[in-house]
């Protein structure tokens, strides 16, 4: 069983590559994605946190 600890890096590498996929394909200025795209992130980012193999 993972520690904590580890549990915490895989997750956050989990959202560290949501975030890198993300821009490239809804564009590098977050303030300019549409409603779509930032509710699309955060389902994504959601999903990530709770299986981080998802995001793999």
């Amino acid at each position: 069983m993972a520690s904590p600890t580890q549990h915490a890096d895989v997750v956050e590498d989990a959202l560290d590559r949501v975030w890198t996929e993300a821009h490239p394909e809804f564009g590098p200025d977050e303030p300019a994605w549409t409603p779509g795209q930032v509710r699309e992130y955060h389902l994504r980012l959601d999903a990530a946190r709770f299986d981080p193999e998802v995001a793999a």
